[in-house]
C-alpha cells in the first residue's frame, strides 16, 4: 500500500490530466483528495512527526477542496506550486537554523560529518532552493497560462528529469569532493 500511494503521489500531474479529460474538476478534487487522505493515514505516525508533512497536506487539502466547491482546475493544477514553495520554506529554513536539510539526510547514513562536509552539505542545500525556486516559477507559469497538456509535461515529467539530473550532477561532485577531502 504505501508503494501504491507513493507511485501515484508522483503521477499526481498525469492522474489530474487523464481525470480531467473524462470528468469534471470537482470529481477529480475528490478522487485526489481521497488518495490524500488514504497517503496521510498510511503515513500518520511519520506524519505526526513531520511539521513539513503536515503542511503539505493540508495546503493540499485546501487547494483541492477549493477545486471541489468552485469545480475548477485551478487548485489541482496548483499543486506543483504548492509542493516547490513548501520544500523551498524547509530548504531556506534549514539554511538559517541548521543543520541544512541535506546535513540531516547525509547523517542518516554517515554520523561522522567534518567540517568541509557541513560546508558541502549547506552549498547543496542553496543549490536545492535554487532549483524549488525554478521549479516552483515554471510551475505556476504553467498553471497560470500553459494548457492541461504543457502543464503536465512539464510538472508529471520534465520537472522530475530536471530533479534526477539535479540529483545526479550532485552525487557524481560528491564523489569528487570525497575524494579530495
Amino acid at each position: 500500500m504505501p508503494i501504491l500511494l507513493t507511485a501515484l503521489t508522483l503521477l499526481y500531474p498525469i492522474l489530474a490530466y487523464l481525470g480531467l479529460q473524462y470528468t469534471s474538476p470537482s470529481v477529480v478534487a475528490g478522487v485526489l483528495m481521497g488518495l490524500l487522505v488514504l497517503r496521510f493515514a498510511v503515513y500518520k505516525s511519520k506524519a505526526k512527526q513531520e511539521k513539513h508533512v503536515k503542511l503539505m497536506f493540508l495546503a493540499v487539502l485546501i487547494l483541492l477542496t477549493f477545486s471541489l466547491f468552485t469545480d475548477s482546475q485551478f487548485g489541482i493544477r496548483f499543486y506543483p506550486v504548492a509542493v516547490s514553495l513548501i520544500f523551498l520554506c524547509l530548504f531556506a529554513y534549514s539554511l538559517i537554523f541548521p543543520p541544512t536539510v541535506i546535513e540531516r539526510l547525509a547523517r542518516l547514513t554517515n554520523n561522522d560529518f567534518s567540517p568541509a562536509g557541513v560546508k558541502y552539505a549547506r552549498k547543496v542545500t542553496i543549490a536545492w532552493c535554487l532549483f524549488f525556486v525554478l521549479n516552483g516559477s515554471i510551475s505556476f507559469y504553467t498553471c497560470m497560462y500553459s494548457d492541461m497538456q504543457t502543464w503536465t509535461l512539464y510538472n508529471g515529467v520534465i520537472s522530475y528529469v530536471l530533479m534526477g539530473i539535479l540529483g545526479a550532477a550532485e552525487w557524481l561532485i560528491r564523489q569528487t569532493v570525497k575524494h579530495k577531502h
